[in-house]
C-alpha cells in the first residue's frame, strides 16, 4: 500500500493511543490486560463507549514490545483496506496488532479471519456489545477469546476515590445473613459516595474528565456512527433513535413499552422493538426479559434499563429530574447477571427480578416487604444501610464485580 497513506494512519493512531494511557487502570482492566499478555492469540474486548477499551490497549502498547495500534475509524477515514494496513505492518517487523473501533470498517470480520489464519500473530481488536454477536455468529468464534466490559462497578469507583482495593463479593455472600454485615461495614464509611457515582462517574471516561457531556457525546456517536454498523438508517430512523433514548430516559421503568415508545415516536411496533434491540447491541440499554415460559415469555414486554449515569446525564440536559426508581433498578441490572423480572399485581413492569432461584424487590428507604413476608427467598432489596430479616442493602450488589 501507499507508504505516504499508511504512515499517515500509524501518526494519527499513535496520537490517539497517546491520551489513553492512564497511571491506574481498574481491576478488571488489568485482569483482561494479564490474561492478554500471558498468551498469544485472537482476543475481542467489547463493551460500550467510555468504559476502558482503549486504555487497556494502551497499557498492551506501552508493555508489549513490536505492537502497532491502529484505530478503525482512522483507517475507514483515510479509505484504506484493513487487510492491507495489517500486512503492511507485518512487512515493517510488528508480531502484535491492535485495531480498537473495528466495527466502523466495513466486512472487518473477513480480514481479520484471513490475517489470523494467514499469521497467528498476536492480534486485539475492541468494538462495541454487537461486534461479540457477529464475532459469536461466525467462523471467527472457534478462534477468539471475548472480553465484555462493564461501566464501573460501586467497588471499582471506590478504588479510584480512596486508592484502596476492594475485593469481590460473590452473590451467595450477600444472601449469607452472616457475611452481609461485614460487606455492609465495608461500604458504609464512603456512602456519601453513591450518588455521585450512580448520577455523574459510572463510566470511566466521564469520571476521569470530570465532565458529564461525554454520556451525551456517546449517545450521539453511538446514534450517528454505532448503529451504521448494523444496518442501513435514513434521518428518520436516526430522529426516531434520539427520541427513543430520550422516552426511556426520562420515564420510570414501569412506564415503559414497545407501543408507548411507538406511539410516542410514531413508528411502527417492531421497528421500535428492533432499535431497542440494537441500541442494546451497542450497550445503551439493558434488556431485562421477563420470566416465564412459552406463550407468556412471547407475549411479555421486556424492561428497558440504562448503564448508570446515562440516565441522570441525559434528563439533566433535557431539563428534567431522573426517576430515582430508574436509577435504583440501572444499578442492580448493571451489577447482577441473567435477571428476569416479575410481572405482579396490576402493573406492567414492577421493580421485582429473578435472579437464579431468587426474587429482589428494588425500593427506597421506606419501602415495605409485607408482600414478601411470606414467600422463600424472597428479598426487599433497599437504598438504605440499616436492613432487617429479608432486606439487604442495595449497595452490597455494588460489590459484585
Amino acid at each position: 500500500m501507499d507508504e505516504k497513506l499508511y504512515s499517515n494512519i500509524v501518526s494519527i493512531s499513535g496520537r490517539s493511543i497517546e491520551t489513553a494511557k492512564v497511571d491506574l487502570l481498574r481491576q478488571s482492566s488489568r485482569e483482561v490486560a494479564k490474561k492478554i499478555k500471558s498468551k498469544k492469540g485472537l482476543y475481542l474486548i467489547c463493551g460500550l463507549r467510555g468504559v476502558g477499551k482503549t486504555t487497556i490497549l494502551a497499557e498492551l502498547s506501552r508493555s508489549i514490545e513490536r505492537s502497532i495500534y491502529l484505530n478503525g475509524e482512522i483507517i475507514v477515514k483515510y479509505g484504506a483496506d484493513l487487510l492491507d494496513v495489517l500486512h503492511h505492518s507485518e512487512r515493517a517487523g510488528y508480531s502484535t496488532f491492535m485495531v480498537d473501533e473495528i466495527h466502523t470498517i466495513p466486512n472487518w470480520e473477513k480480514d481479520i479471519k484471513i490475517f489470523y489464519d494467514e499469521t497467528h500473530h498476536h492480534t486485539i481488536i475492541t468494538g462495541s456489545s454487537a461486534v461479540a454477536l457477529k464475532v459469536l455468529g461466525s467462523e471467527l468464534s472457534r478462534r477468539i477469546t471475548v472480553f465484555n466490559l462493564k461501566p464501573l462497578s460501586f467497588r471499582e469507583y471506590l478504588y479510584f476515590k480512596t486508592n484502596k482495593e476492594f475485593g469481590k463479593v460473590g452473590m451467595d455472600d450477600i444472601l449469607d445473613r452472616k457475611k452481609l454485615p461485614g460487606i455492609v461495614k465495608q461500604i458504609a464509611p464512603y456512602m456519601t459516595e453513591f450518588e455521585l457515582y450512580t448520577r455523574k462517574n459510572a463510566l470511566p471516561a466521564a469520571y476521569f474528565e470530570n465532565n458529564s457531556e461525554v454520556y451525551l457525546n456517546i449517545v450521539e456517536r453511538i446514534v450517528r456512527y454505532d448503529l451504521q454498523s448494523l444496518r442501513e438508517m435514513d434521518a428518520e430512523y436516526i430522529d426516531s433513535a434520539f427520541k427513543v433514548i430520550k422516552f426511556v430516559a426520562t420515564s420510570s421503568p414501569g412506564e415503559v413499552s414497545y407501543s408507548g415508545l411507538a406511539n410516542s415516536v410514531r413508528q411502527n411496533t417492531r421497528l421500535v422493538q428492533e432499535m431497542v434491540r440494537l441500541l442494546s447491541y451497542a450497550g445503551l440499554f439493558y434488556i431485562v426479559p421477563p420470566e416465564g415460559r412459552g406463550h407468556k415469555v412471547i407475549r411479555g414486554e421486556d424492561k428497558i434499563l440504562m448503564p448508570l449515569s446515562f440516565r441522570s446525564a441525559l434528563c439533566e440536559s433535557y431539563g428534567v429530574s431522573p426517576s430515582i426508581g430508574g436509577i435504583r433498578e440501572d444499578f442492580f441490572i448493571q451489577h447482577v447477571n441473567d435477571a428476569k423480572y416479575i410481572k405482579t399485581g396490576t402493573e406492567r413492569r414492577t421493580p421485582d427480578f429473578l435472579v437464579g432461584k431468587h426474587i429482589f424487590e428494588i425500593g427506597g428507604e421506606s419501602k415495605g416487604w409485607t408482600q414478601l413476608k411470606e414467600m422463600k427467598n424472597a428479598y426487599l432489596v433497599k437504598e438504605s444501610l440499616f436492613f432487617q430479616e429479608k432486606e439487604i442493602p442495595l449497595y452490597a450488589f455494588g460489590f459484585l464485580y
